[in-house]
């Protein structure tokens, strides 16, 4: 897959049917979307794009004092590229929302975006799709300056679940506050973390519970500080693991860091890549009057993973 940070890319000869959208999460609805763009392009012998931003709008409004609160990303710019190649597209313009697209009448980001950079025969979106200056632009919009320069527009309805729209939105609430169950369900894959594991303090060797420790971007959205039934991926295997997100109130002061045993393993990880994968949450985190207390929740912990893993 070929991934583009800029407009000015693409051969003049190359033709795309193109998905449109910010797709943070890669989502079961985003899935939808950016299928009719692997198909219709198929059909039409060109190439699947994918039109998306590296950074989320509401990022930019904040900067110029539009709004006052921005949004955490539910995937890295690196996992989400991958989820994008997984669905099948050739082609990702990962580009900057910036004051000059943002500025752009809806007439003129389809003359100047879609037909002059994306060069496409066709684009895919869903039906709450905006584009262009006060997000004027709509899907009807799109559709009616698709038969004036020459393409199709493929707006698809609301993918639902259990009576509900699934949303970015939606997502990023549910891991929020730690229902991970209902973040997988939607997403259509667990959460997941992925880092390189970094030098920690060494309290879990101590106690005989070792932990690998991955920072957090504070630009992603974090699920509550607390205890995880998860799954780690290392080194191209999947292990049963127990993992902490949290500052470590009772062993001192610490940045927020996610640590993580792996069931059953004691060997070392250090430097190594990590993706953990957030599958149930089980309780908050404490502060405990000792590190003896500490030690034996946490061997509650790791017990009851065992039986949430079957092992």
């Amino acid at each position: 897959m070929r991934v583009y940070r800029s407009l000015q890319d693409l051969p003049e000869e190359e033709r795309t049917v193109t998905a449109l959208g910010n797709f943070d999460g890669v989502h079961l609805g985003h899935r939808r979307i950016l299928q009719t763009a692997r198909e219709k392009a198929d059909e039409l012998g060109c190439l699947a794009a994918c039109y998306t931003f590296s950074n989320h709008p509401r990022r930019l409004f904040k900067d110029l004092g539009v709004i006052d609160e921005t949004v955490g990303y539910i995937n890295s710019d690196e996992e989400k590229l991958y989820l994008l190649e997984q669905a099948g597209m050739d082609i990702v313009f990962n580009v900057e929302f910036s004051p000059e697209v943002m500025n752009l009448s809806p007439e003129n980001f389809v003359e100047r975006v879609i037909c002059g950079s994306l060069h496409a025969l066709g684009v895919s979106c869903g039906n709450n799709y905006r584009f262009g200056t006060k997000a004027s632009g709509t899907p009807e919009l799109l559709t009616k300056l698709g038969g004036k320069y020459g393409f199709e527009a493929y707006v698809h309805d609301d993918v639902k679940i259990e009576g509900e729209t699934i949303s970015s939105t939606l997502i990023r609430r549910a891991i929020e506050v730690g229902d991970m169950e209902r973040a997988e369900l939607f997403l259509g894959r667990p959460y997941r973390v992925a880092g390189r594991v970094i030098q920690g303090n060494h309290i879990g060797t101590k106690i005989g519970i070792p932990t690998a420790n991955i920072p957090i971007d504070p630009s992603r959205v974090a699920p509550p500080n607390g205890v995880y039934f998860t799954l780690t991926k290392v080194d191209g295997e999947v292990i049963p693991s127990v993992t902490n997100i949290g500052v470590k109130p009772t062993v001192g002061n610490y940045d927020k860091v996610i640590e993580t045993h792996l069931l059953g393993r004691k060997y070392d990880l250090y430097g190594k890549e990590l993706t953990v994968e957030f599958l149930h949450y089980r309780r908050p985190e404490h502060r405990f009057g000792s590190l003896e207390e500490l030690t034996s929740v946490m061997n509650q912990d790791v017990a009851a993973a065992g039986e949430y893993h079957g092992i």
